[in-house]
């Protein structure tokens, strides 16, 4: 019993220096983005060509993804309303759960699949083939040239994928409440203006943002640090989608814990 105590606590032991460790390390990638936040005009080019790479590719399967995701909230909300209550209800629970939840983090980890991923096989492929050190060799800052304009383009992009996919999770949702229990468009608009709060918004907002600076930082570290040959860079594309998962949901309890006490 003892022995096997003891195992555990070294495997938790173990697992959580592995975590602070690898988090530890992309806070120093971030702390060092930021920095280099001061060059930005000199990398409106490259800025503007990473935000079409995440915002305009990813566009067709948030679309797709907000639909349905919207469609299956209309149909889970639509059946679980009785006859006491007023089928605009269902409106404001559909905006809510979008704004405040769903739309976020959703999105988010399906842009992690997505950008993330591409992100860390594109730098790995770099490292891999020496073009990072080559970099180093002309006295280029890796982070400021790699690293920063797609931090800037996804802390852009992000947000505005997920605010463009909120609006079709909201008129999926109304289409499988018109369905579901026949709500007209007049009902649905007066349930969401019943129920919305502007600071909505603004959260998911917030969220988006941290979210898309996750995922980037997440794919850029991950992509610098693989290791040789095909198998590392393989490695590093699934690390950067599993730890960018990991913390988009613990940083959404930590966001929503902070702002429930601000609003």
């Amino acid at each position: 019993m003892v022995l096997l105590m003891r195992r555990l606590l070294e495997a938790i032991g173990g697992t959580t220096l592995v975590f602070l460790n690898a988090y530890g390390k992309v806070t120093v990638l971030g702390l060092h983005t930021f920095k280099a936040f001061a060059r930005i005009p000199n990398y409106l080019p490259q800025i503007v060509e990473q935000y079409i790479n995440i915002e305009r590719r990813s566009r067709a399967l948030v679309a797709v993804t907000s639909a349905f995701m919207g469609l299956v909230l209309g149909i889970q909300i639509g059946t679980q309303m009785t006859a006491d209550t007023p089928a605009w209800a269902e409106a404001g629970l559909i905006l809510r759960s979008i704004l405040l939840e769903m739309g976020p983090i959703i999105m988010s980890l399906v842009i992690a699949g997505r950008v993330g991923s591409g992100i860390a096989a594109e730098l790995g492929a770099m490292q891999v083939t020496e073009q990072v050190d080559a970099l180093r060799v002309m006295a280029v800052d890796p982070v400021e040239f790699l690293v920063m304009p797609r931090v800037v383009a996804g802390l852009i992009a992000v947000p505005v994928l997920i605010i463009y996919g909120d609006f079709i999770a909201i008129l999926g949702g109304f289409v499988s409440s018109y369905f579901t229990i026949h709500m007209r468009w007049v009902d649905f608009v007066k349930g969401m203006r019943r129920n919305f709060f502007p600071t909505d918004i603004y959260t998911s907002i917030i969220k988006a943002a941290f979210f898309g600076l996750i995922i980037i930082l997440f794919g850029c570290f991950f992509g610098m640090n693989s290791r040789r040959g095909a198998k590392g860079v393989g490695t590093a594309t699934t690390q950067a989608f599993v730890w960018s998962s990991v913390a988009i949901i613990v940083l959404d309890y930590v966001i929503s814990a902070l702002l429930y006490f601000i609003w």
